[in-house]
């Protein structure tokens, strides 16, 4: 019983370690500042098609949406490269050869990449059209629903395939 209880106590150990360490590189990043200005661009983009497909009457200046009522700024965080990193974090904790999982990687931030597109969009629409409210549907519904999708894709990896 002590052996099994030792046994726990080192991996938990070693897990808080390596998401320790993989948030010092995260740290390390938002420091470095590093210029998505294109991806960001990109995002935008994209958004303004499909918001204006789905009726509304955008136009795109960089990384700026303008509208006759209100406009949006596609800023380093609408790229959802934080729940990303997140993932990558708990995937590299959670296991001893982190390469190994490029598989699951891979799928998960295609995941988070398109659930973070439905984000920028439905926040962008919602709050244009007047159904919601920006910092409602921004600051509250979609930061916990990204934590939720994160969450749930690594608990999915962690049940499911995970073989560390």
């Amino acid at each position: 019983m002590v052996e099994v209880s030792q046994r726990k106590l080192r991996e938990t150990s070693f897990f808080i370690l390596k998401l320790f360490l993989a948030g010092v590189m995260f740290r390390a990043v938002i420091f470095l500042n590093p210029d998505t200005y294109m991806i960001q661009s990109y995002l935008a983009e994209i958004t303004k098609q499909t918001v204006n497909f789905l009726g509304l009457g955008l136009e795109r200046d960089g990384i700026f949406l303008l509208g006759s009522e209100k406009s949006f700024v596609v800023d380093q965080d609408c790229l959802g490269w934080k729940s990303m990193s997140v993932f990558i974090a708990l995937v590299f904790a959670s296991t001893k050869n982190f390469l190994r999982h490029w598989k699951i990687l891979l799928i998960g931030l295609t995941i988070l990449s398109l659930a973070n597109l439905l984000r920028v969009v439905s926040t962008v629409y919602l709050s244009y059209i007047g159904v919601i409210s920006f910092d409602l549907i921004h600051n509250f519904l979609w930061q916990w629903g990204l934590s939720f999708i994160v969450l749930a894709v690594w608990v999915y990896w962690l049940k499911n395939i995970q073989n560390p």
